[in-house]
């Protein structure tokens, strides 16, 4: 079915929360301010925006720049992830001193630095002003297409009413949470439209033929992910792209890491990153077998013992 969308996804968000940026930047009309975005991703790809996180309290702000507290923003990614499966989908900061409803150079820099780094496929950037006492933000989409970041701006869906998250993530966090000092937000003009309500988030899909529409295999890699989660907590399945599956999990105090399942899998091994005091590793797992071995044969012991064994080697 044709759409309007130009290969860019719908950006919905709850009118709630959209008043909640308002009144943040309505609180500083002359310094920048911003926050982060919470919410998810449908299977069209549409994103979907659920919770408007402000600055932290250790925030930066001056006339022509916003840096987020990096603690205050790590505690809610970790808690709304954990207790209402929210993922962290975008940004959001004003342009007072820049006079700018749209992203700077260094915004855009900013955002396809990030995406590349942490091998994002779509992300979520908002740019408020504050015009005569009057806030407003207007809405941009990033895709991540064959390694080549493009941006377009896209009107808000706002849905009526508040969002399933706010009032009981505040009820039970509100000692570490900063809100806005103005009560009622005033809007200027802005790229918006009404939407009854928010999509669904979707199943997962994948193309045709892909590994993980076999039964079998999505089971091997629940055992490769409860290995790692049963010696790192906080670990977490994404799916990066089509083609590409990622398990992301931290050893405290040690490095980050990255088990990444690309799109030739399972004929090609999997490989791992590790990311430590600046520096990145990696190894492919293919690589580690014993000598005289076949350097990669799932088929012979399976795709999960064949991963677990290799991660072991490693010490992981």
């Amino acid at each position: 079915m044709e759409t309007d969308k130009g290969g860019y996804e719908d950006i919905y968000i709850f009118r709630e929360e959209l008043d909640f940026m308002m009144r943040v930047i309505l609180d500083s009309p002359q310094m920048e301010t911003g926050g982060n975005l919470f919410g998810y991703w449908t299977a069209e790809g549409d994103a979907v925006v659920v919770y408007v996180l402000g600055p932290g309290p250790k925030s930066v702000r001056r006339f022509t720049s916003f840096v987020q507290d990096a603690d205050y923003l790590q505690r809610h990614v970790d808690l709304l992830s954990r207790e209402h499966r929210l993922s962290h989908i975008g940004v959001w900061h004003s342009h007072h001193g820049l006079g700018l409803s749209h992203p700077s150079g260094g915004d855009v820099q900013s955002i396809h630095e990030g995406m590349y780094a942490d091998g994002l496929s779509r992300c979520v950037l908002a740019i408020g002003v504050c015009v005569r006492q009057r806030a407003s933000a207007n809405a941009f989409s990033f895709v991540n297409l064959h390694h080549r970041v493009t941006m377009e701006q896209r009107p808000w869906l706002v849905v009526p009413g508040e969002g399933p998250v706010r009032a009981r993530y505040d009820a039970a966090h509100g000692d570490s949470l900063i809100f806005p000092f103005t009560s009622v937000a005033v809007y200027g003009e802005m790229n918006a439209r009404g939407a009854q309500q928010a999509p669904a988030a979707g199943q997962v899909t994948f193309e045709r033929g892909f590994w993980l529409n076999d039964r079998a295999n999505r089971l091997q890699l629940k055992q490769i992910v409860a290995y790692i989660q049963g010696r790192y907590a906080d670990a977490k399945l994404l799916k990066v792209d089509d083609e590409t599956i990622e398990v992301r999990f931290e050893v405290p105090g040690r490095a980050s890491w990255r088990l990444v399942f690309g799109p030739d899998f399972p004929v090609r091994a999997p490989y791992v990153v590790r990311y430590q005091e600046g520096e990145t590793s990696s190894w492919n797992l293919g690589a580690l077998g014993r000598p005289g071995a076949p350097l990669w044969s799932p088929l012979s012991d399976g795709i999960a013992p064949s991963v677990i064994n290799r991660l072991k080697d490693l010490s992981i």
